[in-house]
C-alpha cells in the first residue's frame, strides 16, 4: 500500500466532521447496493431518490437532483453517461461554469442541514469528481470517494438485459462494444480524477459475499460513524438488503464476440482496479498501470475513429438531409426552398461528429 498519501482524521479531536461520500463506478457495477448500505448505516441521501423497479428491486438510492445536474452537463458537452470517448472529460470539464459551480455548492449546502454526512451516488458523477470535493471543501466538507468495481462482462450482460431497448438504432453487437468501451472510459476516467483524494475502491462481488469487512474498510479509511459496530454476532438491516440472488450476469466473454483488443484493456483493467482495492485505495504501482492502459485505450480508439472516417461522414451527411427535409416540411415554400438551399450548401461540408445538429438547433 502506498504511504505517501496522508488524510487528516478528524475522529481523534472528538469532533465528528463533515462528510460527503460521493459514491462512483460504471453503472450497473453495484453502486446502488453500496449507497444503500451506507444508508442503513445511519448515513443521510438527500430527498428525493429515484423510484425502485425492475432493474434496481432494491431502490436505487439515488438522488435526483445530482442527476439531473449531471445530466444537464453532459447535454451542454454533448457526452453520453457511457461516452467511450476519452475526451469525454475533458469535454465534460468545459460545461462548469462558475454558475454551475454555484447551483452545486447551493444544493450541498442545503443537504448538509439535514446531516453532517452525506451520500451522493450518481455514476454520472464519474465525469467531474473534482468538481464535487472542490465544492464541497469551499463549504469545510471533506470529501470520500467510493468506487465500485465488478467484472465487464457481467455489467455489459445487465445493461443488455434493461436497456437494450433504450438505443433502437444499433444492433446488439454495436450496443455491447458501446457499453464496453463506455466501462473502460468510465473506469479510467474516476481512477485517475480520485488518484490523490481519500477513496475506497470496492469489489462488487467481496461486498456481497460479506458485507462487514468492506463497510469496516469505507468506515475506517473515509472516517465515518455508522449506527452499529459492524460484529457479526447480531442481525442488521444490511443482511436483508443485500440480496447475493439478485446477481443474475456471468462475469464470463463467452458468446460475446467482442474486439479482442477492447476485451483484453478491460481485463487488465478489472484486475489493476483490483490490486488499487487491495491495497486500500492507492497504490503505486498500479496506478502507473492504469496510465499504460489509457494510453492503450487511446490508441485503439484513435485508429477504430479513423477506420470509420468515410461511414460516419456519410451517416452525418444523410442525417442532416433528414433533418433539412423534416424541418421544411410545413414552411411556405419559397421559404422553404430557401432553407434547403442553404442548409444543402452546409450540409455537404459538415465532417464532425453529429455537426448537423448545431446547424438545425440554430434555426429552430
Amino acid at each position: 500500500m502506498s504511504t505517501d498519501r496522508v488524510f487528516p482524521d478528524t475522529r481523534a479531536t472528538g469532533l465528528r466532521a463533515r462528510r460527503l461520500v460521493l459514491v462512483t463506478g460504471a453503472g450497473r457495477s453495484g453502486t446502488s447496493t453500496i449507497a444503500g448500505a451506507l444508508h442503513h448505516l445511519g448515513l443521510h441521501i438527500p430527498l428525493p431518490v429515484l423510484k425502485s423497479n425492475e432493474s434496481n428491486p432494491m431502490g436505487f438510492f439515488e438522488s435526483t437532483w445530482p442527476l439531473r445536474f449531471h445530466r444537464r452537463l453532459m447535454e451542454k458537452a454533448n457526452i453520453e453517461q457511457t461516452d467511450g470517448r476519452p475526451e469525454a472529460a475533458d469535454l465534460m470539464a468545459t460545461a462548469v461554469t462558475p454558475e454551475v459551480r454555484r447551483e452545486l455548492a447551493g444544493w450541498i449546502a442545503d443537504a448538509a442541514c439535514e446531516s453532517d454526512q452525506l451520500v451522493v451516488k450518481d455514476p454520472r458523477s464519474c465525469w467531474v469528481p473534482w468538481l464535487w470535493a472542490q465544492t464541497a471543501a469551499e463549504l469545510g466538507i471533506d470529501t470520500g470517494f467510493l468506487t465500485m468495481i465488478r467484472h465487464p462482462a457481467e455489467v455489459i450482460g445487465s445493461r443488455s438485459t434493461y436497456y437494450r431497448s433504450n438505443r433502437p438504432g444499433m444492433d446488439d453487437w454495436q450496443f455491447s462494444v458501446m457499453n464496453l468501451c463506455g466501462w473502460i472510459n468510465g473506469n479510467l476516467v474516476v481512477e485517475r480524477g480520485t488518484r490523490d483524494a481519500r477513496r475506497v475502491v470496492l469489489r462488487y462481488d467481496d461486498l456481497i459475499e460479506d458485507w462487514r469487512p468492506c463497510l469496516t474498510r469505507v468506515r475506517d479509511v473515509l472516517g465515518l460513524t455508522f449506527d452499529d459496530d459492524l460484529q457479526s454476532d447480531h442481525a442488521h438491516a444490511v443482511d436483508d438488503f443485500i440480496d447475493p440472488s439478485l446477481r443474475r450476469h456471468d462475469p464470463s466473454w463467452e458468446g460475446w464476440n467482442l474486439p479482442a483488443e477492447l476485451v483484453e484493456i478491460a481485463e487488465g483493467l478489472f484486475d489493476t482496479m483490483g490490486r488499487i482495492a487491495d491495497a486500500g485505495g492507492h497504490d503505486a504501482s498500479a496506478e502507473s498501470a492504469m496510465e499504460v492502459l489509457a494510453t492503450r485505450y487511446a490508441t485503439a480508439m484513435r485508429e477504430a475513429q479513423a477506420i470509420a472516417h468515410d461511414t460516419i461522414l456519410a451517416e452525418n451527411k444523410a442525417s442532416a438531409a433528414r433533418a433539412i427535409s423534416e424541418y421544411a416540411v410545413g414552411l411556405p415554400r419559397r421559404a422553404s426552398e430557401n432553407h434547403i438551399r442553404e442548409w444543402t450548401r452546409k450540409a455537404g461540408s459538415l465532417t464532425r461528429r453529429d455537426g448537423w445538429r448545431r446547424i438545425v438547433g440554430r434555426r429552430r
